[in-house]
Order: structure tokens, then C-alpha cells, then sequence
């Protein structure tokens, strides 16, 4: 005779008396401790204390706001998470074992990734101080569940004010899981979403929600919902369990399904043949973009080298660019390039630094440069032509956007020196510029190298 399954829930930082409410409404509850971040000497220590695994049980249910008076009776012997790889490396893959995972958010803990039991790409933010104003989502999108929307929807008068966190999902690309808010504020704040996949329907996988004023009763009206959507996960509650099955399907509810099924089928493909195409178009042109972070040092492979990136977004433009011969190299004591266009003829060096500004010295070695070869002329013999261009990467650590202009502030000399002697100074975010107008079709690659060969500060007016 087979006995049947029978459910656990996991109830991590509720009272016994929440609990004991959740079990007289016909649920196996069982419960458990994480507590917050805290210093312990010169490490960090997260108490955590579980009755099994997380994996053992089919719902895990997790409240940011720890019952602080009753951890201390409940829990008199907790171990520490962080320092028990096993066990972090279990909640945090709760998702792929197939637990469902409801989380009460509106307290910060520290580490809120762990907390939340397998959710990574769900990230916290701190809410807006006096927000009162809650709307929700008024209309039917795909893979939406409307049964497991109206639930929530009807937690919205009893939500605890104030808001105390926001959530959002970290990652641009939702697929397999579609990620679907149902509150928010005026701003499109989230307060309260869920998260799908699909499988012959959509099969919710998480919920996040603020808190409420009773977060237990809450549950429980949440959980006669997902017994209904998920009955795998409690056979000892759904009866009736054939009544909405394949079997019982009528021929039309079949058809419908079917075509469901080839849709879905579809979209993946298409998303996986555009994430690929993506792909592929971030590699092509990566080098435009690594001018922004790359530096010149020598202990990097090539490839991530900034000088290297830096030719090749001048040979993308059609600049002839070449290695200075050994002879003239050995004489000016730098690894330079030529830069050719025409009668254009530049020296060009590349460096990167994490200043607000380049040293002088940057610029000084450049021009010293220029010097050497004026006055060799068995190195060039008419070099009254060479100019020089300066390829600087600064302020790296900052957004490009934010970045200040090239010797900009007190170094404006430097910029009419530049212009007096022919040199060029072009930072890498001006570089970025124009090859990525010249990439869009924005600018013609001969305007772009036109631009690029103009003395002074160079600098692309959009």
C-alpha cells in the first residue's frame, strides 16, 4: 500500500504563534531562523537554524522582520551560515530544486541574497520615505496568473505603512522566468511581484511581498491559491487533483493547449537566436567599448591591452596604423604607432590612468618625442609634417559620461600648447563618440578621421 507525500512548509523568522495559525488552517509547518548580518572579531557572522535542508521542503517562506523577543527562546544554538559553504550554497540554489520560495520583505538583513532563498536576480532597494499611494497592475500580460494576481491584489489595503524596501529584477533578460509586478507606487516602484515559468501554463515559482500587518493570516489566504496552482507541491491538500488534469480536458481546452505549447516553443527560439545574434554583435564591436575600461599594462594579454584597443578602433575608421620600426622605436624610448590618413602623419601614443586628469608629464613626453625626430632627420628625413596625437583613458573608475574633459581646469595651457604645436588630445570617451556615429551611419568614417586629425582638445558635438 503507498503511502502518500505528505508537505512541509518551512517558516523561516515567524513567531510559534504565526505558526500554529498556518497549521490550524490544514498546513505541515515547520520552523526556522536567519539572522542578520553582524561583526563578530574581525569576520562576519550570519546565524542561521534549520530543522532539515532547505531543499526538503516544498514552500519556503521567509520574513525580513525578525521576532527578535522570541529568536532567543526558539533558537538557543545557532550556527553560522556564512561560514557553512554547504548550507549557503543550498538556500542559494533553492530555485533549480524545485522549492517555491515566498519571501515578506521591508527589513534589511545584510545579505539579502541569501535570505531570500534562492532569488538572486530579485534585488533589494531602500523605499521612499511617506509613500502612501499604492496602484496595481490593471491589465491581463503574457504568462500572467489573474487567480494569483487578485490574491495579492487583495493584500494591498494591508500592507504595513510605511513601505520599508523596494524590489526589482536585476537581470535585463527574464527568460526562462518572467518576472511580473502586481504593486507599486506612483514612481513604478515594486512592492509586490511573482515569478513564472512555463510548463504546459504558467507554474509560479516565487512571490515577494512588503509586510503586512499580519503576515501569517496573510500566508495562509496566499497558500489556498498556490495549492490550487502548484498541487504537486501539496498531494496531501489537493483533492480532486483529476478534475483539472489532461484527462478531463475537452478537445477544444486540448487545441488551445497545444497551440500554447507551439507558441511558447516558438518564443524560445526566437529569444535564443536573438540572445545569440546579441552576442555576437557585442563581440564584433567589443573593442569599441573596452577603450572605456581598458589600461596600458604590460601584464595584461594584448588583447585587454588599452593601446590595442585603441588601433583598432582607428584601423574600424580606416586610419592606416603601423608599429614604429625598431630603428626610430629604440631612438624615442616609447612603443608608439604611426597613425596615417593621407598627407596626415601622427605619432601617437596611448595611456590610461585613473586620474581626473592625465599628467602633464603625458603630455610633455609626446611632445618630447616630436622633438627627437625633428632633429633626426636620418630617422625621418622630412618630418615637417608629423604631427602628434595623445589617446588618454581617464578617470576610469567613473562613468564615461561623467567624466571631466581632457585637461580640463587649471591644464587649459595644456590644450593651447596642443593646438600651437599640431598635437592632438583625444580621450577615449570622444574616441567612443565617433566611432560608435560612425558604426550608427552618424558620421561619414572620413568625417570621423577628419574630426581625429583636428589639433587641440578633440571632442565630438553630437
Amino acid at each position: 500500500m503507498s503511502i502518500e507525500k505528505k508537505h512541509r512548509i518551512l517558516l523561516v523568522n515567524f513567531t510559534e504563534n504565526e505558526a500554529d495559525l498556518v497549521s490550524r488552517a490544514g498546513f505541515n509547518v515547520e520552523l526556522g531562523y536567519i539572522g542578520r548580518l553582524e561583526e563578530r572579531g574581525s569576520r562576519d557572522y550570519l546565524p542561521y537554524s534549520f530543522p532539515h535542508p532547505p531543499y526538503e521542503y516544498e514552500l519556503y517562506v521567509y520574513n525580513s522582520k525578525i521576532p527578535d523577543h522570541e529568536v532567543a527562546r526558539l533558537f538557543t544554538s545557532p550556527k553560522d551560515l556564512l561560514a557553512d559553504e554547504k548550507m549557503a550554497s543550498a538556500l542559494s540554489n533553492l530555485g533549480s530544486s524545485g522549492v517555491m520560495r515566498i519571501a515578506f520583505i521591508g527589513v534589511s538583513s545584510g545579505i539579502e541574497t541569501l535570505h531570500l532563498g534562492g532569488l538572486p536576480s530579485v534585488q533589494i532597494l531602500d523605499a521612499h520615505e511617506g509613500v502612501s499611494v499604492l496602484e496595481v497592475v490593471n491589465s491581463k500580460r503574457s504568462f500572467s496568473i489573474p487567480e494569483l494576481e487578485d490574491a495579492i491584489i487583495k493584500l494591498r489595503k494591508r500592507i504595513a505603512l510605511p513601505v520599508g524596501q523596494y524590489l526589482t529584477w536585476g537581470k535585463k533578460e527574464t527568460y526562462p522566468i518572467w518576472h511580473l509586478p502586481v504593486i507599486f507606487n506612483r514612481n513604478d516602484d515594486e512592492i509586490a511581484s511573482y515569478g513564472v515559468i512555463y510548463s504546459n501554463g504558467s507554474v509560479p515559482v516565487y512571490i515577494v511581498l512588503p509586510q503586512l500587518k499580519n503576515n501569517a493570516s496573510c500566508l495562509v489566504e496566499l497558500l489556498t491559491v498556490v495549492t490550487k496552482l502548484r498541487p504537486e507541491l501539496f498531494p496531501d491538500i489537493t483533492s480532486h487533483k483529476w478534475y483539472e488534469s489532461e484527462e478531463f480536458s475537452f478537445r477544444e481546452e486540448k487545441a488551445i493547449d497545444e497551440e500554447i505549447s507551439r507558441r511558447i516553443d516558438e518564443t524560445k527560439e526566437f529569444i535564443e537566436a536573438k540572445q545569440h545574434e546579441r552576442d555576437v554583435i557585442a563581440k564584433r564591436y567589443s573593442f569599441i567599448k573596452d577603450i572605456l575600461v581598458a589600461r596600458e599594462d604590460p601584464s595584461l594579454e594584448p588583447a585587454r591591452r588599452l593601446s590595442v584597443n585603441v588601433r583598432k578602433v582607428l584601423e574600424f575608421l580606416e586610419f592606416e596604423v603601423e608599429d614604429i620600426d625598431a630603428k626610430i622605436k629604440g631612438a624615442i624610448k616609447k612603443e608608439d604607432f604611426w597613425v596615417r590618413d593621407g598627407d596626415f602623419l601622427a605619432i601617437t601614443e596611448v595611456t590610461g590612468t585613473n586620474n581626473k586628469n592625465p599628467k602633464i608629464t603625458e603630455y610633455n613626453g609626446l611632445l618630447g618625442r616630436l622633438t627627437t625626430i625633428f632633429k633626426r632627420r636620418d630617422l625621418i628625413p622630412d618630418a615637417s609634417d608629423i604631427t602628434g596625437l595623445l589617446v588618454v583613458n581617464h578617470d576610469i573608475d567613473t562613468h564615461p559620461m561623467k567624466r571631466p574633459r581632457l585637461y580640463s581646469g587649471g591644464l587649459e595651457e595644456i590644450v593651447e600648447g596642443a593646438k600651437e604645436q599640431g598635437i592632438g588630445l583625444l580621450s577615449t570617451v570622444e574616441l567612443y563618440k565617433i566611432a560608435v556615429a560612425a558604426k550608427d551611419g552618424k558620421l561619414s568614417k572620413e568625417e570621423a578621421r577628419k574630426i581625429i586629425k583636428q589639433p587641440g582638445r578633440i571632442e565630438y558635438a553630437e
